[in-house]
């Protein structure tokens, strides 16, 4: 069947991050303790931060087994809890999470052909759409828009807005039914064995595979052993973003 919709990845698909992850989450950390300590609530931020970064651990590989997301928010209330705010403000949730993530926001960049090849399968008459494994939903609709991506992706979703990660094949479900397509007819872009193929396999959907530099992983990415399986094969694999226009003409 012809391909007549889109699903692509987001992280080191459509963007890629200036740094490697270790450096991400040391710096968000130190963020955040900076924030912390400002805001005068007798917690050592320090000790917050690296409790919060060892619950977001426990987090993933939480979601990796269960393919249902930990999302950052109920990470930093129940490092809150820890240490003696079970119900913090709202403002004090959303200006913790905006100090962890500050430092990574600057890092990502788009893909220099990403405008060009969504505009042009755009001009094909096909869908598009975006999902993303992600803890923080507004930090990801947040890039979405710094990187001017929006205007293409309908729907851009991710596993902390739905709860459901790749490669769970209920993800892609939003798609089928927003664009009122068979699993057949659409196709997966991203660069994760475990989690993209595969979720794609599993929906029934034709599978591009854009491998990524062997450091773009995080811990809360793939699916265990899966991910490394000789058993998960894409359709097609390709080396550039850019190529993808003229690797999917029927």
């Amino acid at each position: 069947m012809p391909i007549r919709g889109v699903v692509f990845d987001l992280g080191h698909t459509l963007m890629h991050l200036d740094g490697a992850w270790p450096e991400m989450f040391e710096r968000g950390g130190a963020e955040l303790a900076s924030f912390i300590d400002g805001q005068r609530l007798g917690v050592d931020g320090r000790a917050f931060a690296q409790a919060l970064l060892a619950r977001r651990s426990e987090g993933h590989a939480q979601a990796r087994e269960t393919m249902r997301e930990v999302t950052a928010e109920s990470s930093m209330r129940w490092t809150l809890a820890q240490f003696g705010l079970p119900d913090p403000a709202p403002s004090l949730v959303e200006g913790a999470l905006q100090a962890f993530f500050a430092y990574e926001d600057a890092h990502w960049w788009v893909d220099p052909a990403a405008h060009a090849v969504l505009q042009t399968l755009a001009d094909r008459g096909l869908r598009l759409g975006m999902f993303s494994n992600a803890t923080d939903d507004a930090f990801i609709q947040h890039l979405v828009d710094r990187l001017g991506l929006h205007p293409w992706l309908e729907p851009a979703l991710s596993s902390a807005g739905t709860g459901i990660r790749k490669p769970d094949p209920l993800a892609f479900t939003p798609f089928f039914e927003a664009w009122n397509l068979p699993p057949t007819s659409v196709v997966m872009v991203g660069d994760t064995l475990g989690a993209d193929v595969l979720g794609a396999q599993r929906a029934g959907m034709y599978s591009v595979w854009l491998p990524s530099r062997e450091d773009a992983r995080q811990e809360g990415s793939g699916s265990g052993a899966e991910a490394q399986s000789p058993s998960i094969a894409p359709d097609l694999v390709i080396d550039r973003l850019a190529d993808l226009p003229e690797r999917l003409r029927p």
